[in-house]
C-alpha cells in the first residue's frame, strides 16, 4: 500500500465563481451544470438541473466535466462526491462545488470510494472551516491522505464495489420505468380535469376532506430514536445511510409516525423530498419540516400517488415560490385545497389495486438496493484496507 496526499495524484479545481456566472445565465435548453444538490450516490441526480448555453460553455470551458472527474461539494455537507461516467462526460459543475480530476498512477473509481469511506468522510468534515456552513477548499482537500495498492489491485477492487452499484442503478431504472407505467394508467383511468363536467358517479373535492396534518407529538420510552430529516427522504426513497439516532430525554416530547403516513417536505416541493411509510416505524421520529399527511376517507395509497404526480408537485411549487422568504415553503392549507378527482367506487377499487400491485415491486426492489448497499458498504472498508486480498483474484 502507498500513502499520497491527494494533491500529488489529482488535479482539484473549484467552480466558477459567482461573477463568472450567474442565474439568469441559465438557458431551457443546454448543457447540465451540476450543483451540491445534484450530488447523489455514485451518479448525479438529474432533478431540476440548471442548464448554460454553448456559449457559456466555451467560455467557461475549464468547469466542463470528463468521464472519471470526482465532484465534490465545497460548503455544506461537505462529504458528499458523485462520480463522472461517460453519460455525464461534457456536463460543467457549479461555484458551489470541487472537481477533482485524478492523473494516470491512481483509479478514477478507486478514488472515489476511498472518499466513500466512513473514516475519509469523518477526516472531511473535520478539515471544513466554518462553525455555521462548513466549506472546504482545493488546499484544505488536496491535503487529504490516500492510501492505495497497485493499480491491477485497485481495478479489481473498483470491478466488486461497482458490480453492486451497477445492480443497485438497474434496480432503480426499473423502478423509474414502473413509476412511467403507472403515470400512463393513472392519466388513462382518471382523464377528466377539476374543471370539467364530470359524469355521473365522479366527484371532485377539496383534499383536506380526506385526509389530516398529524403534528401530535409523543413521549417516548426507548433510550435511542431514529430521527428523520427532509433530506432522509427522497423520491419515495429512505435514505438510510444518512439516518441519525438521537438520544432520547426524559419528558420531551418528539413528533412521532404511524405505518401509511406519508412524509412531504415543506420546502420546495420540487426537489420531490417524500416518502410513504410502509415499514412499522414505533421508533421514528421526524423534522418539524416534515408534514406527516394521514388518510382519513381514501387508501393510503392512492393519496401518496396523487400527491407524487409531476402536476401537483408543479402547482405546490408555484404556491411555495410566491410565499415570502428565504425558502419556497408550503402549508398543509395548501395541500387542503388541492382539487382531486374520486372515481365511482369500483374504478376506485380498481385501480388502488393496481397501485399496491406496482408499489409491492417498487418497494421489494427499494428493499434489495437497501441489503447489496449494506453489503457495499460493509466490505468498502475491508477492500480498501487489504483485509480482503483480491489480488490473486481473476475477475
Amino acid at each position: 500500500m502507498e500513502q499520497q496526499i491527494l494533491k500529488n495524484l489529482a488535479d482539484i479545481q473549484t467552480g466558477p465563481f459567482g461573477s463568472q456566472l450567474h442565474k439568469k445565465d441559465y438557458v431551457e435548453n443546454g448543457t447540465p451544470i451540476v450543483t451540491v444538490e445534484h450530488l447523489g450516490e455514485r451518479i448525479f441526480t438529474e432533478q431540476n438541473l440548471p442548464k448554460v448555453s454553448e456559449t457559456d460553455k466555451k467560455r467557461l470551458s475549464k468547469y466542463i466535466l470528463c468521464t472519471g472527474d470526482i465532484v465534490f461539494s465545497r460548503v455544506g455537507s461537505v462529504d458528499r462526491c458523485s462520480f463522472v461516467d461517460k453519460t455525464h462526460n461534457g456536463w460543467m459543475f457549479s461555484g458551489r462545488c470541487l472537481r477533482v480530476r485524478p492523473y494516470k498512477n491512481i483509479d478514477s473509481l478507486y478514488l472515489y470510494y476511498f472518499f466513500c469511506l466512513k473514516e475519509t468522510k469523518q477526516f472531511i468534515r473535520n478539515i471544513a472551516v466554518g462553525a455555521t456552513m462548513p466549506s472546504i477548499n482545493t488546499k484544505l482537500l488536496g491535503e487529504v491522505e490516500i492510501i492505495y495498492p497497485d493499480i491491477s489491485v485497485q481495478r479489481k477492487i473498483t470491478k466488486i464495489l461497482s458490480a453492486i452499484d451497477s445492480k443497485i442503478e438497474l434496480n432503480k431504472n426499473i423502478n423509474d420505468n414502473l413509476y412511467q407505467q403507472l403515470d400512463t394508467i393513472y392519466r388513462a383511468t382518471y382523464p377528466y380535469l377539476p374543471s370539467d363536467e364530470l359524469p355521473a358517479g365522479w366527484n371532485c373535492v377539496p383534499l383536506g376532506t380526506l385526509c389530516d396534518s398529524i403534528s401530535i407529538k409523543h413521549s417516548f420510552d426507548k433510550e435511542k430514536l431514529v430521527f428523520l430529516n427532509t433530506g432522509d427522504v427522497e423520491n419515495g426513497h429512505f435514505l438510510h445511510s444518512t439516518y441519525s439516532l438521537v438520544q432520547e430525554m426524559p419528558g420531551q416530547a418528539k413528533k412521532s409516525i404511524k405505518t401509511n403516513d406519508i412524509l412531504y417536505s415543506e420546502i420546495r416541493p420540487i426537489n420531490r423530498h417524500f416518502a410513504f411509510v410502509n415499514f412499522q416505524a414505533d421508533d421514528y421520529v421526524v423534522s418539524t419540516k416534515l408534514m406527516v399527511i394521514r388518510s382519513r376517507e381514501m387508501e393510503s395509497r392512492r393519496l401518496y400517488h396523487f400527491l407524487t404526480t409531476q402536476d401537483v408537485i408543479n402547482e405546490l411549487q408555484i404556491e411555495a415560490e410566491s410565499r415570502s422568504g428565504t425558502f419556497p415553503q408550503i402549508r398543509f392549507e395548501n395541500i387542503q385545497r388541492l382539487p382531486i378527482i374520486i372515481a365511482p367506487p369500483d374504478i376506485e377499487l380498481q385501480f388502488t389495486q393496481i397501485l399496491k400491485d406496482y408499489y409491492n415491486m417498487i418497494d421489494s426492489n427499494i428493499c434489495e438496493n437497501q441489503h447489496l448497499a449494506t453489503l457495499r458498504d460493509s466490505i468498502l472498508p475491508k477492500l480498501m484496507s487489504g483485509e480482503i486480498d483480491v489480488s490473486e483474484l481473476d475477475i
